[in-house]
């Protein structure tokens, strides 16, 4: 096995929706006390997909085959999963097995799931890389889906967040000179109360106004730490793909970063915050529809109930 250290490689992407849609005026008309034009111009969102009889790893599976096929790789190389979820079917076994049992993947790669909520694709993605770059694993399938509408109060004005969805990257080493990824994790258990389900509650509770200030401070804050371990500047950035809060936040995190809002990818305007499956989410629509070119400096940052938070910054070739 050679363990000499290596560089990614975003090989291939995916990601699933459910096809139910649910629009802001649905929410409206079924008797929660919101308005549509604040929905749209304050968080960004007209609608969100909603899973009917289907499971995290369902949508988990889908996106991890379309990121296969993507990659143009046998399922049957990949040698590590690792899944980001905080709505597992089950207590077990993990949603990565069942995942990998629905892909169909009959080899005995290790399969295991990460809870960090909205940035558990950038916990899971930090871990899966540095098993490549160790030469530990050759191909890694890193996954997130969450069906937060299983944990939803549709009565509450707060269920207008949240979509479900799924989104996967299939990671492999890379010997292409000019590459580079770097990613750095964190968590600041000072306030674990700002995005949480308590104990025997069945939906969950979230201080909106704390995940604001949150997303706003660490965002940019995870970036820049980066950055200046790279040797790079905010200059140097070509897109920012970032978890999907709210447009006002990632308005914020701009102006922070002293950057162009048009470098801030988004599409919570159709899913809305699908946690962790956001930011595989949506560079996946941006790699497909061709958006990215060859060494384009990716930035992603994504922050979760805990509170947990990280950036990454990776060339695209």
């Amino acid at each position: 096995m050679d363990y000499s250290l290596k560089n990614i490689r975003i090989a291939g992407t995916g990601s699933a929706v459910p096809d139910k849609i649910v629009t802001n005026q649905d929410i409206i008309d079924s008797g929660v006390d919101t308005d549509d034009t604040w929905i749209r111009e304050t968080l960004g969102i007209r609608e969100r997909r909603v899973a009917v009889n289907e499971s995290a790893s369902d949508l988990a599976a889908r996106a991890g085959l379309a990121a296969l096929e993507n990659a143009g790789i046998d399922k049957e190389e990949v040698s590590l999963i690792v899944l980001a979820t905080y709505t597992p079917d089950r207590k077990a076994p993990s949603t990565a097995c069942l995942a990998k049992h629905k892909m169909g993947i009959s080899n005995l790669c290790p399969a295991f799931d990460i809870v960090a909520i909205c940035s558990g694709f950038m916990y899971s993605l930090a871990i899966a890389a540095n098993m490549i770059r160790s030469g530990a694993h050759k191909n890694a399938l890193v996954i997130a889906s969450d069906v937060t509408s299983s944990l939803i109060d549709w009565k509450r004005r707060d269920c207008v967040f949240f979509g479900d969805g799924a989104g996967a990257v299939l990671l492999t080493a890379s010997d292409y000179e000019n590459s580079l990824f770097e990613a750095r994790i964190f968590s600041d258990t000072n306030f674990t109360d700002g995005f949480t389900v308590y104990e025997g509650d069945n939906s969950f509770t979230m201080d909106g106004g704390s995940v604001y200030e949150a997303a706003t401070s660490v965002l940019p804050g995870s970036i820049v730490s980066v950055l200046m371990r790279c040797g790079l500047s905010e200059e140097d950035i070509t897109w920012v793909v970032p978890h999907q809060p709210a447009i006002r936040a990632l308005k914020k995190m701009a102006e922070r970063l002293g950057i162009p809002f048009e470098k801030v990818c988004h599409n919570m305007e159709r899913y809305a915050n699908t946690c962790g499956a956001t930011i595989p989410l949506l560079l996946d629509e941006l790699n497909r529809e061709g958006k990215l070119k060859k060494d384009d400096l990716i930035a992603f940052a994504g922050v979760g109930a805990g509170w947990t938070f990280g950036a990454a910054l990776y060339r695209w070739h």
